[in-house]
């Protein structure tokens, strides 16, 4: 940009060049809120209006973009990683992506860009986005009167007081029914899980700043949207259960079986999202594109870059250890959809004899399994058992075994070795001589938080059953 003077919140007009390309008549003022806010001398952060002085005019399709200068977040990775997480977990969050500038002819280095907040953006999400957009920020809260950001009836604050009135209500079953009439419950629970795990400190969720509220008009619902996302993953062992300063986080949260929901949510986005190695990857993979950038303008900052990038990466590491250990002691881990129970192959499982004489115990074998052994001396039926929580749904319990002289009682329909599950009473036929062999077992779970007894049985006359403890698998079908 170029031969500019302005002043905050103030547009006037400029000129910017993009390669060959160069977009005249482009409205721009300084943006910022306390602590990010600079002057035009300094390093400021700008929003740009492409179509406000040249109708039509837009900029790799977008109207509306902001240039942000970073200056909480050094990295400059932030924003543009957890907005996507946004994203993934279905809430809209604009996008971002990174430019160098150059400002009046001074090198400013590089800067995150963002997608604007408005009707174009809306459109790819809603199939109505004529609705109001309320500016959350600095302690305000839908109890209040919100500022409009845009849509067609930028007076009209009627569905924003419904859901004040909601979050408000005191008997918590009508409280229930009137925030499922005012609010995308769904998209909301979403939005807290994750403004949680990434611990986005200064949102709506513990904060009451940095947030946007649409009113969706075809579902007639308000959503939720984040905002301001340069302080991210501050704090690794940060409780799951927060004490939020939002009052619609709040109001949620004392609804017992929206709790309920929420926490699964929680689960479910931590673990498909959160834990293990593509986050980080996808943080170096973005860090690496930045410092090709660097190479060309300021190559001194490059080693500096790659510091912050590490620090980065390992509060994500910190976090994801933390919620890990929450959610198993909990006894949500491994309850999302397609999630594996990573603590069955450390689960400690009891031994229990209900019938004869049974020796049971832990082993291992030359080839270094980890091994739950079995052998019935008499008549009998014993079990290795562990007890997990299950949210509704269908789940394959998997593992392998082999057996050594396993005979059974013809007579005993539910005679044999392998899996099955507590309060049922169907085993598994498993007898004989077997090498290691793959075993499964399907279910299915009715309600929420279930709790489910996982069993590794022999009901023999006699023989000695082994079951392989690191093969143990929990998936939700």
């Amino acid at each position: 940009m170029t031969r500019l003077k302005i002043q905050p919140r103030v547009y006037v007009k400029a000129t910017l060049t993009e390669g060959n390309r160069v977009y005249t008549n482009v409205a721009v003022h300084l943006k910022g809120g306390p602590g990010s806010f600079r002057d035009v001398d300094d390093r400021p952060s700008f929003t740009l209006n492409f179509d406000k002085f040249a109708e039509g005019q837009t900029f790799h399709g977008l109207k509306k973009i902001h240039l942000n200068s970073s200056l909480q977040d050094p990295s400059l990775l932030s924003e543009k990683i957890c907005r996507e997480l946004f994203n993934a977990v279905g809430v809209p969050a604009p996008r971002a992506g990174h430019s160098v500038l150059t400002f009046n002819h001074k090198a400013m280095g590089v800067y995150v860009v963002l997608e604007g907040v408005n009707k174009q953006f809306f459109k790819r999400y809603f199939a109505d986005a004529s609705g109001n957009v309320y500016d959350g920020h600095s302690q305000t809260d839908v109890t209040q009167r919100l500022p409009t950001n845009d849509g067609d009836e930028p007076k009209d604050q009627t569905r924003l007081k419904a859901l004040a009135a909601a979050v408000r209500e005191p008997d918590l079953d009508r409280r229930r029914t009137a925030l499922e009439s005012t609010l995308d419950v769904d998209r909301f629970l979403s939005f807290m899980a994750l403004e949680t795990l990434l611990w986005h400190w200064d949102g709506y969720t513990l904060h009451r700043n940095n947030f946007r509220v649409f009113h969706d008009r075809t579902a007639d619902r308000m959503v939720f949207l984040p905002h301001g996302m340069d302080q991210m993953v501050s704090r690794a062992d940060a409780p799951l259960v927060p004490r939020p300063a939002g009052a619609v986080a709040k109001a949620v949260l004392e609804v017992p079986e929206l709790k309920e929901r929420y926490l699964w949510r929680v689960a479910e986005i931590a673990t498909n999202h959160i834990l293990g190695d593509a986050i980080t990857s996808r943080i170096r993979l973005v860090a690496k594109d930045l410092e090709v950038a660097m190479e060309e303008t300021d190559p001194t900052a490059v080693r500096a870059h790659r510091r912050r990038t590490e620090s980065f990466c390992r509060r994500f590491v910190q976090r994801a250890a933390s919620v890990e250990a929450q959610l198993a002691k909990e006894g949500f881990m491994g309850t999302a959809t397609g999630a594996r129970l990573p603590e069955l192959t450390r689960a400690e499982w009891s031994s229990r004899v209900d019938l004869g004489e049974s020796e049971l115990r832990e082993d291992s074998d030359p080839q270094g399994r980890e091994l739950l052994m079995i052998q019935a001396k008499t008549p009998s039926t014993a079990s290795w058992r562990h007890r997990v929580l299950l949210g509704r749904g269908r789940y394959r319990f998997e593992g392998t075994l082999r057996t050594h002289d396993v005979e059974l009682d013809l007579q005993d329909p539910r005679a044999g070795a392998g899996l099955r599950l507590s309060r049922s009473r169907t085993g598994q036929k498993n007898r004989g001589n077997r090498d290691w062999t793959p075993v499964f077992l399907e279910f299915e779970v009715a309600q929420d938080r279930a709790e489910v007894e996982l069993i590794c049985e022999l009901r023999a006359i006699r023989g000695t059953v082994w079951f392989d403890r690191q093969e143990f698998r929990l998936n939700r079908l």
